[in-house]
């Protein structure tokens, strides 16, 4: 009898033991390059990019370029990272605001009794078209984008954070050397991205417009076109992406370990990236950068994603 409860002992702690190997072993799969992770039904899902080198900035000859895309410089981001496939929607950006009690009110949109409502003294009615949960979150501050990381953060456990610029031109680029990350193509844009398209130019004449159409006027949901070689969406048009860094007009002098450049230039701005639905594609370039007031809150859309550290 007492050798039958040895051993069903030992079966027992043998499948315990198995159980435990395979949870460890899906952690640990789930931090390979090229997978995704959730931390919670209403966390961003996240997207494993791999460590890695690349030229950040454009040169001198590339269409479009602005002098403060330079000079170019190699970078290196040295661990894996977690980056979150798509924006952050609405959706996502709710459960932050009803969790923390944020004052919307005097917004662009304000949030009552769990539903985004439109503020028409902030917001052009136009912009307000056929938004859902599903499209990415817009008039958000750069102080309000790093508040629902350090939300994530305290919440999952794990160290959520907004990319620096060097790291979203890493993730935008997804080991392409061109312009962009599609081809030259510039009419290939609009599978990849929501930019100022035909669509747009009908609805309004006055815009300067892309030959291509993207089929949207305004915001598209998220997902709603193809990603780039990372499993990225939308990191060219959309909506406008806040990063880490403080604005500098070059890139003299910006770390090359892909960290956030916060230690010079002016902090009162910080940079954005990606480029909004209002953009034409010839806009859309990988190295394309912009910078506003770190209170900022623009209906065009000002909006984020995030970055999650690995263990």
């Amino acid at each position: 009898m007492f050798g039958d409860v040895g051993a069903a002992r030992t079966a027992a702690l043998l499948a315990a033991v198995a159980v435990a190997f395979c949870v460890f072993a899906a952690g640990a799969r789930a931090q390979q390059a090229g997978d995704s992770l959730q931390d919670c039904e209403s966390c961003p899902e996240m997207v494993v990019l791999p460590a890695g080198s690349f030229v950040m900035g454009s040169p001198e000859g590339e269409r479009k370029r602005n002098v403060d895309e330079g000079p170019q410089r190699e970078v290196t981001i040295a661990e894996p990272l977690a980056v979150s496939r798509h924006e952050v929607t609405w959706g996502e950006y709710k459960a932050f605001a009803i969790a923390t009690g944020l004052d919307t009110r005097g917004r662009c949109w304000f949030l009552k009794d769990g539903e985004w409502l439109l503020n028409p003294e902030r917001v052009r009615a136009k912009w307000a078209k056929s938004r859902t949960d599903r499209h990415p979150v817009v008039c958000v501050s750069w102080p309000e984008a790093v508040a629902y990381t350090e939300w994530l953060s305290a919440e999952t456990g794990h160290r959520y954070r907004l990319l620096s610029e060097a790291e979203w031109e890493y993730a935008a680029r997804a080991g392409t050397t061109g312009s962009r990350f599609l081809g030259e193509d510039r009419n290939r844009v609009c599978d990849y991205a929501n930019v100022a398209d035909q669509s747009a130019g009908k609805a309004f004449p006055s815009w300067s417009v892309s030959k291509c159409d993207d089929g949207h006027v305004f915001w598209a949901p998220v997902g709603s076109f193809k990603p780039n070689q990372f499993g990225l969406h939308d990191v060219l048009g959309n909506v406008w992406e806040w990063t880490a860094d403080c604005w500098n007009d070059s890139y003299v002098g910006a770390p090359s370990d892909g960290s956030a450049w916060t230690e010079s230039g002016n902090c009162e701005r910080r940079v954005l990236r990606g480029g909004a639905f209002s953009d034409t594609a010839r806009a859309q370039r990988s190295a394309d950068r912009r910078h506003e007031r770190f209170e900022t809150r623009h209906d065009l859309g000002y909006g984020f994603r995030v970055a999650r550290e690995l263990e």
